[in-house]
């Protein structure tokens, strides 16, 4: 599996849904995304009233590069999570395996102690997830979509 490009099946899909709905709706957030680091929604959970998921993704992957540049800058090796807080709503953005991003928009009366604990009870999920689908993959014999054959049947095919 390359690192640009994450193809779910379905199964595994449906697990990150159900663990994204759940946190949602444990949290009262708002939307929960699960995306790649270069900004592509993976799974996205909850209504979206207007909120524009995709620019959302790519500013959040692209807040959490320019994070990592701080980081480094002051001598810390990474600042995996990122708290922003306004008067009405809220963003939470947290690393996962270095490859992901979990977005969470929320109210901003919320607990910030009870999200960010969700969160990351949350995180340890999508990554077992994750990391099953890649196991699982992993094993896979790679498909090409070009039969095999031996050279006696294809010179029977040619005949």
């Amino acid at each position: 599996m390359s690192s640009n490009t994450f193809n779910l099946h379905d199964l595994e899909y449906q697990r990150i849904q159900t663990v994204l709905t759940r946190m949602q709706k444990e949290l009262r957030a708002q939307l929960v995304l699960l995306i790649n680091r270069s900004g592509q929604p993976i799974v996205i959970s909850g209504p979206a009233e207007n909120i524009d998921c995709t620019a959302l993704a790519s500013l959040a992957a692209a807040n959490l590069a320019a994070t990592d540049g701080l980081a480094n800058i002051v001598g810390e090796r990474e600042f995996s999570v990122l708290v922003h807080q306004g008067r009405q709503r809220s963003l939470f953005i947290s690393d996962l395996l270095k490859r992901f991003s979990l977005v969470l928009v929320f109210d901003a009366s919320a607990s910030s102690g009870l999200v960010r604990y969700k969160c990351k009870r949350t995180i340890l999920l999508l990554e077992e997830i994750i990391q099953e689908f890649q196991r699982k993959i992993e094993k896979e014999e790679p498909v090409t979509g070009i039969p095999q054959f031996t050279d006696e049947e294809l010179e029977e095919l040619l005949r």
